[in-house]
């Protein structure tokens, strides 16, 4: 909703300044609002904005298209198709002597906040993510039933800040006999202070009814580093100092200082499929390690199946527990 207000006041604020016919001398609202419509991956943003400047903008989609050709000349061939402007009749036109600017009557010109370009998806807003679901049910000699849910939910925000939210939940019963019911919830918050170095702020909460605690937790804070940047590979690690708080089945609660270690790693394999892994490993007096790894393949553009592992180990557990649960899932993905 913020990012929906913010775009329509750019866009209303660029309406009152009138531009000029080409694209250096078009206002500095308008090559605002297309340079940071181009740093966008979502189509719909980038057809919006071009589109309206286009029908007020002097020259209008000529204008429009010398402008992206100048600050976003990826994205030209794009601009040229929803403009319905061949690019060949366009180079004509930019090889002609351009005419004399308009005379303004501005004595200077303001440069907007950026505006927050995101499609109004209605309560979504500029959220993304995906919702899964796993059903395993087992009858005759035993019997079984398993239910695994999953949540993720993904936000970016102006000046290079993003958020992303985890919940995962895992029920199985054998033989009417509870064998797993955990539930984790997950949250981080980074910024992007450069190419490659990044700063976060995260936290996770874990409830395991079976495990030596009936609940831990952890929040922490550090730097980032972006390893890999491709169009195929994302690998970001991070380090922190943080703290865990612990509460066992029976005895006093802790607290304890920790060094949270991390690695999340994507792999778009096929335009089709990935390959995910995500390790976390706390250095504690009581450490923990946790590591996630998921296939994913697409069924249809917004429905894909996906096989997960999720293995979790505490190295000091408490006396009668196993150091380590592993699980192994099969869901159904709908992305948003």
């Amino acid at each position: 909703m913020v990012r929906a207000f913010s775009l329509a006041l750019a866009i209303t604020a660029s309406l009152f300044i009138l531009p000029a016919a080409h694209a250096q001398d078009m206002s500095a609202d308008y090559r605002a609002l297309i340079a940071d419509a181009a740093t966008y991956d979502d189509g719909a943003n980038f057809e919006a904005v071009i589109t309206m400047i286009a029908r007020n903008a002097e020259d209008g989609s000529d204008a429009v298209l010398a402008a992206v050709r100048e600050l976003a000349a990826h994205r030209e061939a794009e601009a040229a198709r929803i403009l319905g402007v061949s690019l060949q009749t366009e180079a004509a036109q930019a090889a002609a002597p351009a005419p004399a600017p308009a005379p303004s009557t501005a004595t200077a010109e303001v440069a907007p906040a950026p505006a927050d370009l995101s499609p109004d998806r209605g309560w979504l807003g500029g959220w993304s993510g995906r919702v899964s679901a796993g059903l395993t049910f087992v009858s005759g000699n035993s019997d079984q039933q398993s239910y695994t849910l999953g949540l993720h939910l993904d936000r970016e925000f102006g000046d290079r800040w993003r958020l992303t939210n985890r919940i995962n939940y895992g029920y199985a019963e054998s033989s009417g006999v509870v064998s797993q019911d955990q539930v984790q919830i997950e949250s981080r918050v980074e910024k992007a202070i450069s190419e490659r170095w990044g700063l976060f702020l995260g936290g996770q909460y874990d409830r395991d009814r079976l495990s030596s605690y009936d609940w831990t937790a952890f929040l922490s804070a550090g730097v980032t580093w972006q390893a890999i940047a491709s169009d195929d590979i994302d690998w970001s690690l991070r380090a922190g100092p943080g703290v865990r708080y612990l509460t066992p089945m029976a005895g006093p609660n802790e607290t304890q200082a920790v060094l949270d270690l991390g690695s999340d790693f994507e792999w778009t394999i096929t335009d089709t499929s990935s390959f995910g892994s995500e390790t976390t490993f706390l250095a504690a007096e009581s450490s923990k390690l946790q590591q996630v790894f998921s296939f994913t393949t697409s069924v249809t553009e917004a429905w894909a199946l996906e096989l997960g592992w999720r293995y979790q180990y505490e190295f000091e557990p408490l006396p009668g527990f196993e150091n380590s649960d592993s699980t192994v899932t099969v869901s159904v993905v709908r992305e948003f």
